[in-house]
């Protein structure tokens, strides 16, 4: 704690003025650049060629219709002389939630017949592409195209169902779900009718994901912004064995207990007893999909039936830790459940309400049980009434009225006109396919590279080998490997981008990709335990700097003045919120790609502009050793922050009360005479080596010492004391 608040001293005190200037620009830049584009559809936007690209069979398209809106396709019937609907296009951005690749949203255009086979799949916007910071990978010939024949009932797994793409493995996973989320929320509403969830399903532990969907047992909820959505999935647990099958004995346990302890001292298995329906309370669980996560409270929750609204407890609406186990897992980025009170009555429909910003706009979607339906039910209309009560997080009640909600329910497209041909498309004609479940774990490891993983292994123990030998030679191995593994054959460096990639996409961002996994969790001890070792081993930007450096003439090197440099060290600290506030604002705009060079470089961006920035950070670098990493990374600044409660720090002898060496080979300045400025250290062992470990003493003699002393101090009467 200390250590913190040193950090925060010199961070902040030094400059009050400059901290209040960064305060300001970071709150302009959250206004600006949040988001514009409207949630409004944009599947009117589409040329005729895309359309015939995706439903090649079909001769006539219609205008845009429904809510969300989709693109019918005819063909000509050859008998008859009429039109016969055949499937759907539709834009996956109209679909909320929006999947976010690495830097942004991937926005398809997608066909689907009427069993639910993609024809076609044509990317409209590419967001990454646009800005031209890591190529344009979805662009590969046969992509796109494996998608066509696929059945929307297939899981998408990367590298199993879809083939993946090196150096792209978060921007293909969110392109898969994207478009198989999408499809199925289409074929949801347009295909199955709202029949289908009136059906009363004795055993619900023998159903897919999808057919729980088509059923009503998974209930639907969007919650929106003016910028960004969240789908929020609702599912009663009447029975221990459903629960299992759904969340998995772990988090059932988990429930259970907390259900025994929760409300008013209520006991019980999942829903009081092994057959939900009992009077001290009830179960939900719920889970989150979608790149917007923070979407989801535990505040703000109610259950409502006849008008009555029953406010849930924050402490009855708890996590599992990711999505939990069993079923869920497969299906959405976080999970946990809802404890409802054993007033509710779950033979009879009732409906849940989550407020999202203290009950000035209230999201709702109408439940019915198979007890409910058991019981004859079925009739959701008016389960919660004309209006109610909703009691906000800070215990203030206000009245919800028929115009302040939205619903989650859906009809069967009925808005054809008469002269068109129809083709039967029940319930019971439609084949959502089953879906094979599997642990994330499982699934994971599936998609995983082994060749990749051992890779990066073997990297990351050369790394720590040559910290820890304290060797040059084996230095310089190590930043050779670094630079060209990491930066031109793998690509998969840690970036300041991983860190916007993890606030939009969330944690699945890591957890599907084992090697980065692997790499980001290797960062985060290291930094923790021994300070920025990825800064001074296995950044390959940092690598070509400190190559620049060896091999440009010293003649050719300028000195920053201390003082400038001490300033200067806090430049990077405001990029970082440059580039971070806006993410957690909920701006999809990337801005990491102008001030972070990586991708430009090791990708071979096409942007002039980009390539301009990247040259003129190389060429200061060539002049002024680590300059990136000295005054912009924002990586490095994020590195920093964490290191400042490293455990494992440079030890001090004697001789660095007099000493300079260090402090003059110093790449990024952070040795002013005896004190190192450990946020600022990227651990290069550079001053380690001088230091002889064994002895524990300088490893130069002390009248050389003395010598070289008589230098500085003559250098410092004639006005230049600088830092190398």
């Amino acid at each position: 704690m200390n250590r913190f608040r040193h950090f925060l001293t010199a961070f902040l005190l030094p400059a009050p003025k400059l901290a209040r200037r960064l305060r300001l620009v970071v709150t302009l830049l959250g206004v600006l650049l949040a988001p514009t584009r409207s949630m409004a559809q944009g599947i009117g936007e589409i040329p005729r060629a895309f359309l015939d690209y995706v439903m090649p069979g079909a001769g006539r398209f219609s205008e845009p219709v429904g809510e969300p809106p989709v693109i019918r396709g005819f063909r000509v019937d050859g008998d008859g002389g009429g039109e016969v609907l055949i499937g759907y296009v539709f834009l996956t951005a109209d679909w909320p939630p929006e999947e976010m690749g690495y830097s942004g949203p991937i926005e398809a255009v997608v066909g689907m017949d009427l069993e639910g086979w993609v024809t076609g799949v044509r990317v409209w916007r590419y967001w990454e592409s646009h800005r031209n910071t890591r190529g344009d990978f979805l662009s590969i010939p046969g992509f796109q195209e494996q998608f066509t024949g696929k059945h929307i009932g297939e899981p998408f797994r990367v590298n199993q169902d879809v083939v993946g793409i090196s150096r792209a493995t978060i921007t293909v996973h969110a392109m898969a779900r994207g478009i198989r989320n999408a499809a199925r929320r289409v074929a949801d509403t347009y295909i199955t009718g709202p029949e289908a969830s009136m059906e009363v399903i004795e055993d619900l532990t023998s159903l897919s994901w999808l057919e729980m969907i088509r059923l009503g047992v998974v209930k639907r909820m969007v919650v929106t912004d003016r910028s960004s959505s969240a789908e929020i999935l609702l599912i009663h647990v009447g029975t221990d064995a459903f629960g299992e099958v759904l969340i998995g004995p772990d988090a059932l346990g988990m429930t259970r207990r907390r259900l025994a302890v929760g409300m008013r001292g209520r006991a019980g298995g999942v829903a009081g007893g092994e057959r939900g329906g009992g009077g001290d309370g009830h179960v939900m669980v719920y889970a989150v999909n979608g790149s917007y996560l923070r979407f989801f409270r535990r505040a703000g929750w109610s259950v409502a039936q006849d008008g009555d609204t029953i406010a849930l407890p924050r402490a009855d609406v708890f996590p599992f830790g990711g999505a939990g186990g069993g079923m869920l897992r497969r299906q959405a980025g976080a999970g946990g459940a809802m404890i409802i009170d054993g007033a509710i009555d779950i033979a009879r429909p009732f409906s849940m309400l989550f407020s999202l910003d203290s009950g000035l706009t209230v999201f709702s979607i109408e439940y019915v049980t198979q007890e409910a339906r058991r019981a004859g039910g079925q009739a959701v209309e008016g389960a919660i009434g004309r209006s109610g009560t909703i009691e906000d997080d800070r215990g203030r009640s206000r009245t919800v009225d028929d115009g302040q909600r939205r619903s989650g329910t859906v009809g069967v497209d009925t808005a054809v006109a008469d002269s068109v041909v129809v083709a039967p498309v029940g319930s019971q004609q439609f084949d959502f396919g089953v879906e094979e479940e599997e642990s994330a774990l499982t699934a994971t490891f599936a998609g995983t590279s082994w060749t990749r993983v051992f890779s990066i292994l073997l990297l990351l123990g050369l790394a720590t080998a040559a910290f820890l030998v304290k060797n040059t030679k084996l230095m310089w191995v190590t930043l050779s490997c670094t630079l060209m593994f990491l930066g031109f054959v793998d690509g998969g460096f840690l970036s300041v981008s991983h860190i916007t990639s993890l606030i939009w996409v969330g944690p699945s961002a890591f957890l599907t990709d084992l090697p980065l996994l692997i790499f980001g969790v290797f960062t985060v001890i290291t930094t923790l335990w021994f300070g920025r070792v990825f800064c001074g081993f296995l950044c390959p930007f940092g690598a070509l700097q400190d190559f620049l450096t060896r091999f440009v003439p010293r003649r050719l090197r300028l000195r920053v003045p201390w003082g400038v440099h001490r300033r200067a060290l806090y430049v990077k600290y405001g990029v970082l919120l440059f580039v971070v506030v806006p993410a957690l604002a909920g701006s999809r705009v990337s801005l990491y790609q102008y001030v972070e060079p990586f991708g430009t470089v090791f990708f071979w961006s096409s942007s002039m502009l980009l390539w301009g920035i990247a040259l003129a950070f190389l060429v200061a670098s060539a002049v002024i050793p680590r300059f990136y990493c000295r005054y912009v990374c924002p990586l490095g600044a994020a590195l920093a922050v964490v290191s400042v409660v490293a455990i494992k720090r440079i030890r001090r002898v004697e001789h660095c009360d007099h000493c300079k060496v260090c402090e003059q080979k110093c790449p990024t300045g952070a040795i002013r005479g005896p004190d190192i400025d450990f946020k600022e250290c990227v651990r290069c062992n550079i001053c380690e080596i001088q230091l002889d470990e064994r002895a524990g003493v300088c490893g130069h003699d002390i009248e050389d010492v003395r010598q070289r002393l008589v230098h500085i101090q003559t250098a410092k009467r004639t006005g230049v004391a600088d830092v190398a």
